[in-house]
This record gives C-alpha cells, structure tokens and sequence, in this order.
C-alpha cells in the first residue's frame, strides 16, 4: 500500500523520509475524500451529503480528490511508516504530498525531528516525592472577596470607556464611587443568577475549581522542574524552535482576542518579534525539554494510546478546523494524548 524510496538522517537530530502512496491504496481510499467533499459542498438542486459523484468531481477536480485520498491514506499508514523506519518522531513533523499524477502513485515527503537520547533520574521517586506535598485549595472569604472586588472594577471600567467612548484600560483610574453596588439586582446582570447568595455559592465553587487548576499545574511544574535538574539530554534546535513557534503563536491569538492587531501590540510594547524570540528562548527550550521527559516516561513505561480516542478527537479537531491537513492535526492529537498519559502516570505515584 506503500513504498519508502528514501530515509536520510540529517544533523540537528532530523529526519527525512521520502514515498510512495500506491494506487491501489489511493483507490481504496476515493470514497472517503469524496465523502469529505461532500460534507463541505454546497450545491443548487442538492442536499448537503447527498450530491452525486460526478458533480462533486466536475465542482473540485479530479486531482483535488486524489490528493484528498493520499491525505487518508497516509494518516492511515504514518505510525507504519516510521515504525518501518525505525525513528521515534517528536514536536510536528511536517508532512507533504510533493507528487499528484492520475493514474501514478502519490509521492510524499516527512520531515521530523527525532528523539535524541534521554537519560531520566529517578522521576518516580521524584513524583512521589512530590505529589505527597500538601497543599491547601480552600477558598477563603478572602479570595472571595477580591473576585468580586475584580468583578465590579471591570464593570465599571467598560462603563466608563463605553460611557467616553475610549479603548485603552490604564487611562481611567476607578474611584470607590464609580463601583457598582454588590446586590442582588447586580449580580442578575452578570448571569443566571437569582441574588447575591446564590451568585456566591456558584462563583465559590468556579473558584475552587480554578484554585485546584492551578495548584495542579504548579505540581506538575514542581515535578518536571525536579526531573529536569539531573535529566541529561541534547535539545535538538529544531524542537526549540517548534516550540517558539507556538508560544509566538498563543501571543498572537491572546492579542486578537483582545481586539488588537499584533504590529500594534509590538508598538505598544516597544519590541520586535525578534526581541520576543531571544526573551523567550530559553523558555521555549525548557518547555522542549519538557516534551522529550514526556515522550521518554511514556516509551518507558509502555504507555499506549486507544485508538479510538485519538481518531475520535482527530475527527472533532478536523471538522472545526475545516482546512487542516489531517495528517498533522492527527499528531498533534497523539502528541498531547501521550503528553496527558505520561503527566496521569506521574501524578498516580503518591
């Protein structure tokens, strides 16, 4: 169903692998592409799901169904290949159709970085150790109090600015007057709530499960950072930069989410992206060390993941993200499932 024409090592811990798709295994896989076009076109005449072959050909192309059937087909036989190939890919691989042809097979490329060697401390022990700790996720009538403190600033900021018509949020300081009045009236506006009693009974509970998040994320910070300290491995650069990729990224959607255009955001801080790269860059290698602990525990340990899971969650990621290649989107999926096995296997050592 597959050939492998060429595997190459690379420095910096890469890996290409280069194939063929056979035409058989293409064929298989056409009524599964023209099943996807179907779900996404729109047609005259025509329900959704429901519009003959010959149409959805004439409307997208025959080539567009090929390459639609090589993506199937290789998400199919990706863990086989580099299986095959003896290499354990980690970060996002990157893979490619680099030859469409009617009636040839499909020709691909994988480019990867692979796992160098790891030598792990005693990272039971270590989770053990510290999974034991204490510690107190109690909302106190203090922690209450400053959320709604919170709560009613903000309001009353986005008053004032929807009252002066301004944008910016450090140009008004809020007096003591300006707040609004904690009553049961208030607290209708913020949601289903029927007053201040029941607003605080479910808001106490948000907060411990917010409280308990974040008590968990630092132990899970604690013990990496444990694990870290007598972890010897040689962080390949290419995963370094995979991972400033996607801090870069996560930046980029925070300043959209708060209705700003990044060059804007640059300005307002008076850097550059270049800046961001070298301040964040040891971060970025931390948290690529942090993978490869990850990826090593889990290979350790014989973890193993259903595969009905990954495919389900694929499937969800797949239709929300209607133009991402189904390839990539699957080993992201595998990536933080195996990042989520190895993190529970950790946390299980108390």
């Amino acid at each position: 169903m597959y050939k492998i024409t060429k595997k190459e090592a690379l420095p910096e811990s890469l890996f290409v692998i280069e194939g063929e798709i056979s035409i058989e295994a293409l064929t298989k896989q056409r009524k599964n592409a023209l099943d996807k076009f179907q779900e996404i076109l729109s047609m005259d005449g025509f329900r959704k799901g429901h519009i003959p072959e010959k149409n959805v050909v004439e409307k997208v192309g025959e080539i567009a169904i090929l390459e639609e059937a090589g993506t199937i087909a290789l998400e199919k036989y990706y863990g086989e290949i580099v299986k095959e190939v003896g290499i354990s890919p980690i970060g996002q691989p990157k893979v490619s159709v680099t030859k469409i042809v009617e009636g040839e097979p499909l020709v691909f490329k994988i480019e990867t970085a692979v796992a160098p060697e790891v030598k792990l401390p005693n990272y039971k022990k270590i989770a053990k150790t510290e999974m034991e700790k204490e510690e107190n996720n109690e909302v106190t009538e203090k922690d209450m109090q400053d959320a709604i403190q919170e709560i009613r600033e903000s309001v009353a900021h986005h008053k004032f600015h929807q009252t002066n018509g301004k944008t910016e949020h450090h140009d008004h300081n809020i007096k003591k007057e300006d707040l609004p009045t904690f009553d049961d009236e208030f607290v209708k506006t913020l949601g289903k709530f029927e007053n201040v009693e029941d607003f605080e009974t479910k808001f106490k509970k948000n907060l411990l499960v917010e409280k308990k998040g974040k008590a968990r994320e630092k132990k899970r910070s604690d013990i990496m950072e444990e694990i870290l300290k007598d972890t010897k491995v040689e962080v390949p650069t290419v995963l370094v930069e995979s991972e400033m990729h996607k801090m870069i990224g996560q930046l980029k959607d925070q300043v959209a989410q708060a209705g700003m255009d990044f060059e804007t955001y640059l300005k307002q801080v008076g850097k550059t992206e270049d800046d961001i790269h070298s301040e964040w860059k040891d971060e970025a290698r931390k948290r690529a060390s942090f993978q490869l602990v990850l990826n090593k525990i889990f290979d350790e340990e014989k973890l193993e993941l259903s595969e009905e899971e990954v495919k389900h969650q694929t499937d969800q990621l797949v239709a929300y993200y209607k133009d991402a290649n189904r390839v990539n989107v699957r080993i992201y999926v595998e990536s933080m499932m195996v990042n989520e096995k190895a993190w529970k296997f950790l946390e299980d050592q108390k």
